[in-house]
């Protein structure tokens, strides 16, 4: 009894985090293939048309764990599959992507959803002798809850998933990756690329550091290491945030550095659909509750600007805000992604209040965003949609940034 007892002891280290092929980073000519090795390696990506040609190659800079393979020279709106080879040329993972459209025509499909990143059980004796190797193995079920979202998403097929912070319960280590993220959600993301902000919990260990090492975002070049970013597909601008109040040491003010990212990007983008994405809730009928600084200080030059959709987690629920009269900026609260739920409690300017775990699918069209809440069990909690500005709001877009209010004009007329 007291060598099995022994089996149950922490100590060994915990499994060293190893991926699959994931995507990160697809632009209209580039895309970058990732993935995280037990050991150092070296890895080369190729990458075939749909015709099945070699069009691109891609070489790591040497053995390393963590890699991050950029193919350039690629042709926007196009499908291309891919190969990760590793030592001897030897098949390693597949999988296909498309490049961003240049067409503002074209539909983008999108899905969202955070604090996903809820644990199994064995997680925390993953440590021990007797779950050591299974663990590594990657024997053991992942928390079922998010498992569900992660092909519940990835049988919607989106062009990018937007993780809406809380990656990683309940520190952020990297020790817990496998089981609370790439597990879940690899089958989506052999597909299309996740674009993820930085929860409080996932700034817990470390501020983040990690978080950064296993996602490669587009850096907007205000803090050098991709915690606020900016990417576009299509006719939709992608503003993701740190709005930690750890990240500058202040709340969200004209202080912190997301403010002045925001601020840049909202005057010189000309996406007509621009969604605005943080970790943190403006309003809330949970546990949160309403944060003042983000009500003060962004949400009037959100409405300024017409932003489309404002996309939050944090609440352990659904939330929705706004929405239904033209020119309304939604404010969403999409935190049901696998973690414990919280309770909620009426809220007066709140327009759907759900304690459920669930994920968002959004879709651009024929002038329209729309966005689909959707249950486990396969229920339609909440429909949104969201017109293109038009009358007073397309004017004031026009007086502080032209060159949208045309991209605007011009989609609207097709």
């Amino acid at each position: 009894m007291l060598g099995f007892g022994c089996l149950w002891l922490p100590v060994c280290d915990d499994p060293p985090l190893q991926t699959g092929a994931y995507l990160q980073d697809v632009t209209t000519t580039s895309a970058v293939v990732a993935m995280i090795t037990a050991a150092p390696t070296e890895l080369r990506c190729r990458v075939l048309d749909d015709q099945g040609a070699e069009v691109a190659v891609a070489s790591g800079d040497g053995p390393r764990r963590h890699h991050a393979l950029r193919i350039s020279g690629l042709q926007a709106g196009r499908h291309y599959s891919y190969r990760v080879l590793g030592a001897g040329d030897r098949p390693l993972d597949a999988g296909d992507f498309s490049t961003a459209p240049e067409d503002d025509a074209a539909p983008v499909r999108f899905a969202f959803v955070g604090d996903s990143g809820g644990q199994p059980w064995w997680v925390w004796l993953q440590d021990a002798p007797i779950l050591y190797l299974p663990a590594r193995w990657q024997w053991l079920p992942t928390r079922s809850e998010v498992t569900e979202i992660g092909a519940r998403i990835a049988a919607f097929q989106p062009d990018f998933l937007l993780h809406l912070g809380d990656v990683i319960y309940p520190w952020g280590r990297n020790a817990h990756y496998s089981s609370g993220f790439f597990r879940p959600f690899g089958e989506v993301m052999r597909h299309a690329p996740a674009y993820a902000v930085l929860g409080n919990h996932d700034v817990m260990d470390a501020d983040g550091v990690q978080f950064l090492a296993n996602f490669h975002l587009p850096d907007a070049g205000v803090t050098g290491d991709g915690r606020l970013f900016s990417f576009a597909r299509g006719a939709v601008r992608v503003i993701g945030l740190d709005c930690n109040p750890d990240l500058g040491g202040t709340l969200f003010t004209a202080e912190h550095p997301a403010y002045a990212l925001l601020e840049r990007e909202l005057a010189a983008c000309t996406e007509p659909w621009i969604i605005v994405v943080t970790h943190f809730p403006m309003r809330s009928g949970s546990r949160q509750r309403d944060r003042g600084d983000l009500l003060v200080s962004m949400l009037p030059m959100l409405q300024k600007r017409g932003v489309s959709l404002y996309l939050s987690g944090h609440d352990h629920c659904y939330q929705r805000f706004g929405g239904l009269a033209p020119g309304q900026l939604p404010l969403i609260v999409s935190g049901g992604g696998g973690k414990s739920l919280y309770e909620v409690h009426p809220h007066p300017l709140a327009a759907v209040l759900q304690s459920q775990y669930h994920w968002c699918g959004a879709e651009v069209a024929d002038g329209r965003l729309r966005v689909r809440a959707h249950s486990l069990q396969g229920d339609l909690i909440d429909t949104v949609e969201v017109p293109l500005p038009s009358g007073e709001a397309l004017q004031a877009i026009r007086e502080g940034n032209p060159g949208r209010a045309r991209r605007i004009e011009a989609l609207a007329g097709r």
